[in-house]
């Protein structure tokens, strides 16, 4: 669907001249022993942050922590309408999937009576492996049965040919949050690599294993080796590094002719193109099969197992993994059983429950109101590079005509999954995670024989979260993540096109940052750009990754500013484009006063209430080492410091903490 820009914003969701619009700002929350110059997050939320507690079942608190716990009430609510109008006696039925798989978890009595029995043949096949041939032969079946192995694997667009499937692969199998874990010794780190192995330890007890110190260290010992080899996640982001396209005899060479065993195992016929994510990584796994024991690789694939298969077994094997969850994540209380089951059922039923949620939860005029608010911000952005100083007129035609050609979905998609074929049994929970997980991987494999269906998204309706894809390029907006309080129907524009409308502005900007600007209009990886241009972006990125790499938001921990650098230019290319669809939408009038604050301030404060969030001090020290975004408070101040818009409006001043001389702020869109 191309997209057609209005020239006029004659779609706007709120009216400013109605008078009985309220302003959206809480005043209540604001901390006024904080000037908003000196950090805006802090003057919004920082009463907020001080006085709200956590849930103990959560890993933090927030504005999309509440949505998404909505979201999930309103999921078990329809599950249980579906449980009382007798979908399990409608065999076969999408309906009587969804009820037979959430019972299977929900019926505790029959999990915990197996024990650890659903594993016993698979750690029996592990025990079976006498040779390196063994192990490629496992690392296969255990792909098609959704496991984790040090190979992950995956059907996925061609990068460079985006309207055909090709497989991709690269490195996986480790049990902790990043290879950085193994590696550094920052003091988090350290506590994981020391209880990692107890709770391997504990797990293997659970599975009626022998000699359990031993095995979790050479599990251990194993995993360590990957992560030595494994590129970082900064290295990752890389998509023209990452994109090395092999036929199978290149990979044999790379393997010490062991790759041909994997693809036989895969049982994939006709197939030789492979994109590999790192050629080094495969070389050197190679040589570690060879280096380590058999043993020692026996003991790893039986922890990839045990622990991968925890949320399938009985409930001692759940609080156990949970026990060593806590270490990491500082969560006090495992999410209530429900929550799991609906959490599990979404994974494997998403499109199925997707289509039941949106005919309850996303009346049209929410997707109407969605739609004009998108439009306003497309048109912004058209204005954002027509403006541009720093770009050439060529780049920019090529830069206008992908934005053209990005293409909006909002609500749910046209085309739904379907589950067809997939046996889920109210009374068998292991057995439905691994019949789901074949079916998933046939179903991937299918797709190899097919040209990409543009049509399928890859979240369902009912998810609280937004994404754009490069090789579509598009941006998608499920129906959960456009709902109160994500925007406020009964607020004045200003606020609402600081909170949404910025998030808005922030999925646009994926198509233009350091590495959707690398794929054309028609989401091929392809150089659009004149040398020149690519030469001052990326001056201009680097700058942005300076800025960030100097915020420590945990002592003795900075930011990555390579690794955060997307999201940082969609923090700040996102919120420049709303703000200027804000300004558009006032029609060259004066933006409304409401409770003494001007429309301006309005959405730079409704931007800071909108990215309010908690987290345990585990999961921020983890999320600093492995989330590609900033911490909220640098996504609010971070971006303030950078926009000419924020200065005026709130009248900094040299000494101001966000202050920054005009000559000294990155534009970048």
């Amino acid at each position: 669907m191309k997209k057609i820009f209005i020239i006029s914003l004659v779609g706007v969701l709120f009216s400013c001249s109605d008078p009985q619009l309220e302003s959206g700002v809480n005043k209540s929350d604001f901390n006024e022993d904080i000037r908003p110059q000196d950090s805006m997050y802090d003057y919004v939320n920082s009463k907020w942050l001080r006085e709200t507690e956590i849930p103990d079942d959560q890993l933090g608190w927030g504005s999309y922590m509440t949505l998404r716990e909505e979201s999930f009430q309103n999921q078990k609510k329809l599950i249980k309408e579906l449980i009382s109008n007798g979908a399990t006696q409608e065999s076969g039925s999408e309906e009587s999937q969804i009820v037979n798989l959430y019972l299977s978890f929900m019926d505790r009595e029959i999990v915990n009576n197996l024990g650890s029995e659903p594993i016993q043949a698979d750690i029996e096949r592990i025990n079976e492996i006498t040779s390196v041939d063994d192990i490629w032969e496992y690392f296969a079946s255990s792909v098609i049965k959704g496991r984790s192995t040090p190979l992950y694997f995956a059907v996925y667009d061609d990068l460079k040919n985006p309207l055909d499937y090709t497989i991709y692969f690269g490195q996986n199998g480790l049990g902790l949050p990043d290879r950085d874990y193994y590696l550094e010794d920052k003091p988090h780190y350290v506590t994981a690599r020391e209880e990692y192995p107890k709770y391997l330890e504990n797990v293997f007890i659970l599975a009626k294993l022998d000699n359990v110190n031993l095995r979790a260290s050479n599990a251990f010992e194993v995993e360590h080796n990957l992560a030595q080899i494994q590129l970082s996640r900064t290295e990752r982001r890389d998509p023209q590094k990452t994109y090395n396209p092999l036929d199978s005899s290149e990979l044999d060479i790379l393997t010490k002719e062991k790759f041909t065993i994997w693809l036989r195992g895969l049982k994939i016929d006709g197939y030789d193109r492979f994109i590999i994510e790192s050629p080094s990584y495969l070389s050197e796994l190679s040589e570690l099969l060879g280096t380590i024991s058999v043993e020692q690789w026996r003991d790893y694939l039986i922890a990839r197992l045990v622990t991968g298969s925890s949320r399938a077994l009985s409930d001692n094997f759940v609080e156990e993994s949970f026990r060593f969850s806590k270490i990491l994540t500082g969560r006090e209380e495992l999410p209530a059983l429900w929550k799991r089951g609906v959490g599990l059922t979404n994974s494997v039923m998403g499109d199925a429950l997707g289509k039941i949620y949106i005919k309850s939860y996303f009346p049209p005029e929410y997707k109407k109101r969605m739609t004009d608010l998108v439009n306003n911000l497309l048109f912004a952005f058209k204005v954002g590079i027509e403006e541009l100083e720093w770009m050439s007129e060529e780049t920019k035609i090529k830069a206008l005509d992908k934005l053209d050609k990005l293409n909006v979905k909002i609500g749910y998609p046209e085309v739904w999954d379907d589950y067809e074929g997939l046996e889920l049994r109210a009374d068998d929970l292991f057995g439905n995670l691994k019949r789901a997980a074949e079916f998933e991987f046939l179903e991937a494999v299918e797709k190899l024989t097919e040209k990409v269906d543009r049509k399928k998204w890859a979240m369902s309706p009912q998810t609280v979260n937004a994404y754009f894809s490069p090789t579509k390029n598009e941006i998608v907006f499920p129906a959960a993540y456009l709902q109160p309080p994500n925007f406020i129907p009964s607020a004045d524009d200003a606020v609402n096109y600081g909170a949404i409308g910025v998030t808005i502005g922030h999925e646009i900007s994926h198509a233009f940052d350091d590495k959707g600007s690398q794929y054309d209009g028609d989401g091929k990886l392809n150089n659009w750009w004149s040398d020149q241009d690519r030469r001052i972006f990326d001056e201009k990125t680097k700058k942005l990754v300076d800025q960030y790499s100097k915020y420590e938001p945990v002592p003795g921990i900075n930011i990555n500013g390579e690794l955060t650098l997307g999201e940082n230019i969609a923090d700040l290319a996102g919120a420049k484009a709303s703000f200027r669809a804000y300004k558009i939408s006032l029609k060259g009038n004066r933006s409304p006063l409401i409770d003494g604050l001007t429309g301006e301030q309005r959405f730079i404060i409704g931007s800071a209430q909108s990215n309010r969030v908690k987290f345990r001090k585990e999961i921020e020290e983890m999320r600093v080492a492995t989330d590609p975004h900033s911490p909220a408070r640098f996504r609010i101040d971070g971006v303030l410091v950078n926009m000419e818009e924020f200065h005026q409006a709130f009248n900094t001043k040299e000494g101001d903490k966000l202050f920054r001389d005009v000559e000294d702020i990155i534009k970048i869109w």
